[in-house]
């Protein structure tokens, strides 16, 4: 989209794409399948994710400090993961 100036106020208008823009007999790639230790590390934060957050709404620890907690176990269980 482009834009034009019209008395005063900009109005949005549609540009069609350039026919050079597409690379012709280009197929889209498909994301590749996630490993089962990244499906396992995503699971394991989901159920660790819901339990600290439990833990806050108690009034164990508070929301910054699980918020803190949830970044490092994050952290840890990728380089976990990544290092194998």
């Amino acid at each position: 989209m482009a834009d034009d100036l019209v008395d005063g106020f900009r109005r949005l208008r549609v540009v069609p794409p350039r026919p050079t823009a597409g690379i012709p007999g280009r197929r889209v790639a498909f994301a590749p399948v996630p490993s089962e230790q990244a499906v396992w590390g995503e699971e394991l934060m989901t159920f660790l994710r819901a339990e600290v957050r439990a833990a806050a709404r108690r009034g164990v620890i508070s929301t910054a400090d699980s918020e803190q907690l949830l970044a490092r176990l994050g952290l840890v269980i990728d380089q976990a993961l990544t290092s194998r």
